[in-house]
């Protein structure tokens, strides 16, 4: 977009020529911005720049900007059109990025030491090849896990509330990351809630990432090569935290009840998309979250056998005080006792 704007002390020429004109053009993309202004478009010569970026891509942007500056509905007030403007000059003006200083020549690329790396793709450290590596009070500095939250729902629901379960189950042996853990457990939980209701399901993950993942970092600055020392001293800093998965391991559960169990399994087809690797749903055969089968729950607890213990359930045996059991309870039969 550009609007001209009249200079205070350009009341015109002595031959009658229009007052001159000030282009000016702005243009940005997300928080990165530029503002560009220039002489009087009607004389000839280079135009001085001046601006700002804070988008990496700015160059690109301010250079279409530049490309488009004239307004075709003012044509008549713009004035003819300034030269174009070198690329050597926005470089300057823009952020240093690696992909912009590699059109540049070596002796003209500015420093790179501020630009921020970003992380490191997950499957650099998907397979499981060192001994584990916790966070201790030797290895310090260790960035907190993505994932905060590790029950989701209504977790405080007692175990006779939800009969069935559902598992996503690992299928490989890797390393998922944290970042991978959240992203499934929101993909999960959004679903259930739009689907089942917010009240209806109790999601719990299964696996907590205590590995810590190291990064031997690489200066890539203008003139690097001068400091950098190879394999020497390879041994990384910490750059983020991964749970180590086997074969057969469940990574998220979720208990329900009978007409919700077909939306718990897609809501866990969902979550298979966040992890590398293979997995499988399962459906359980259990009581919830407990070790309990469907069937021998209710005939348990019909016998008074079964004590809900949270979302769990203890089962009363033999052992024990004879002043702790009720009259006709003292001694249970050995054929169901687990």
């Amino acid at each position: 977009m550009c609007r001209p704007a009249s200079l205070g002390d350009d009341g015109g020429d002595q031959d009658g020529a229009p007052p001159a004109r000030r282009w000016w053009a702005t243009t940005g993309s997300g928080s990165g911005r530029f503002l560009a202004w220039g002489g009087p478009v009607r004389r000839g010569g280079p135009i001085p720049i001046r601006g700002r970026s804070d988008c990496p891509n700015g160059l690109d942007i301010l250079g279409r900007a530049m490309a488009r500056r004239v307004d075709p509905a003012r044509s008549h007030l713009d004035g003819p059109i300034p030269p174009p403007i070198r690329y050597s000059t926005l470089y300057k003006l823009a952020t240093p990025n690696p992909k912009s200083q590699r059109l540049l020549p070596r002796r003209r690329r500015l420093p790179l030491a501020n630009v921020a790396m970003g992380r490191r793709p997950a499957r650099c450290y998907r397979q499981i090849k060192n001994k584990p590596y916790p966070k201790s009070r030797y290895c310090r500095g260790v960035p907190d896990p993505k994932i905060r939250i590790y029950d989701v729902g209504m977790k405080k629901k007692g175990v006779d509330e939800f009969s069935h379960c559902v598992h996503l189950v690992s299928w490989e042996k890797e390393n998922v990351s944290s970042e991978a853990l959240e992203a499934a457990r929101i993909a999960c939980n959004k679903y259930m809630t739009k689907h089942a209701g917010k009240d209806a399901f109790h999601l719990r993950v299964r696996v907590h990432p205590f590995h810590v993942l190291r990064i031997n970092k690489m200066l890539s600055c203008a003139g690097a090569d001068r400091l950098q020392t190879g394999m020497r001293g390879a041994f990384g800093k910490p750059q983020g935290v991964c749970a180590r998965v086997a074969i057969g391991q469940v990574l998220l559960s979720v208990r329900c009840k009978a007409n919700n169990a077909i939306h718990a399994t897609e809501a866990l087809r969902r979550a298979k998309f966040k992890f590398p690797g293979r997995q499988k749903i399962i459906e359980s055969r259990k009581w919830g979250f407990t070790k309990f089968n469907r069937n021998d729950y209710l005939k348990l607890k019909s016998e008074g056998r079964i004590l809900p213990d949270g979302v769990n359930a203890k089962l009363l045996g033999c052992h024990g005080r004879l002043s702790n059991r009720q009259p006709g309870q003292a001694f249970l039969s050995d054929d169901i006792v687990a």
